[in-house]
């Protein structure tokens, strides 16, 4: 037997033997209340001796345990606990005991974007899923792309201000002239018209996004964001043709959106859920005023588009509803997420048929030497 077979063989007998020590200590537990050792516990009975101030339970069970317990009942309508179900809770507290680092993280995640209902059970099944491989960095690297674009052209334009340099003969950013260059559709993402312009959707995106990212995964979140981005671009090809566009605003917006819808259908049950509402509420009217305020005070070449504010909030409402799980996902809620999920497609469709098809609705491209140029 190779090394490697051996360490493996030590693994599984390992965790046979930590299973085996758990089901000694808690399933005499469990049978305690399972009373017509029917292997499965309606939640009632948790409830009732809770409402009783039953101290002999919590001497049995932990708190986050009958917690999470409770407020299954309001996603969960089965109504009762099987032990594999708990004996899976009991798990997922040990582990967070001993890794008290990540179960804080975790507990900021979903106290930043999950409703009070849904808590308990988010943050076992986060720790239950967790693993570094990978990470949740979607955001973080896109973050710090962003920001070494933006120092990069401050060295090169040799300008440093709130509202520049914007590097208009970049290859990254959207051009009206080179809508040929079809990646111009997702780079512009990554140029920023000055440092406050940089610094908001940063904000944004570190503060909103990695929360989203630890609860629904980063390839969800990253979906979503990319989504709003896409969005911008071709939105803003169609509503303002003759305007360069730059900036994160599409994806940004596009969490928002997604969070925003989040807040509201959950508002009684999430933390601060007015101030929540009106603060995402706040920060978009004001930026879209500044965009809108800088797109019009400017004339020519200088001239940035708005529209993929609105576009990438549109496109993370409709891609965020299927994208961004829940625990207990209702049929209603697969046909509304399917809906808007095609809904978006074919907005996007329509953009990309109409940029194809109707050329003379737009400037007339600017062919350089090469396609990169």
């Amino acid at each position: 037997m190779t090394k490697g077979n051996r360490v493996g063989v030590d693994q599984d007998h390992d965790q046979v033997t930590v299973s085996l020590e758990m089901d000694r200590i808690w399933k005499p537990v469990f049978d305690k209340y399972d009373s017509d050792g029917a292997g499965r516990i309606p939640v009632d009975v948790f409830r009732r001796r809770i409402m009783e101030a039953n101290e002999r339970l919590e001497e049995d069970i932990p708190r986050e345990i009958l917690d999470e317990i409770i407020e299954r009942v309001e996603w969960d309508h089965d109504g009762c606990i099987s032990y594999n179900e708990f004996i899976s809770m009991v798990k997922s507290r040990e582990m967070g005991a001993h890794r008290p680092r990540l179960h804080r993280l975790i507990r900021y995640a979903a106290i930043a974007v999950v409703p009070k209902s849904q808590r308990q059970s988010v943050i076992r099944r986060y720790i239950e899923e967790y693993n570094c491989s990978p990470p949740p960095l979607f955001l973080m690297l896109a973050s710090i792309v962003e920001i070494a674009v933006f120092i990069y052209y401050c060295v090169a334009m040799n300008t440093f201000s709130a509202t520049g340099p914007v590097p208009f003969d970049s290859l990254l950013i959207y051009d009206p002239y080179r809508r040929y260059q079809v990646w111009r559709y997702f780079t512009y993402a990554l140029i920023h018209a000055g440092f406050f312009h940089l610094f908001f959707n940063l904000l944004v995106q570190l503060l909103l996004g990695i929360p989203l990212e630890m609860v629904h995964k980063w390839w969800r979140v990253g979906l979503v964001y990319l989504s709003g981005v896409l969005a911008g671009s071709l939105g803003s090809s169609l509503s303002d043709p003759k305007s360069y566009l730059a900036g994160a605003s599409g994806g940004v917006y596009a969490l928002i959106a997604a969070q925003l819808a989040n807040v509201v259908i959950n508002f009684h049950e999430m933390e601060f859920g007015a101030i929540r509402a009106i603060g995402l509420v706040m920060f978009g009217t004001i930026d879209v005023g500044v965009a809108i305020y800088n797109r019009y005070s400017q004339v020519g070449r200088n001239r940035t588009s708005y529209s993929a504010h609105l576009m990438g909030a549109l496109a993370g409402f409709l891609v965020g509803v299927l994208a961004l799980r829940n625990l207990k996902v209702k049929r209603w809620e697969k046909r509304l997420g399917l809906i808007a999920l095609i809904v978006y497609v074919v907005l996007m469709g329509f953009c990309i048929t109409f940029n194809f098809a109707y050329s003379d609705y737009f400037p007339k491209p600017r062919h350089s030497n090469g396609y990169f140029q």
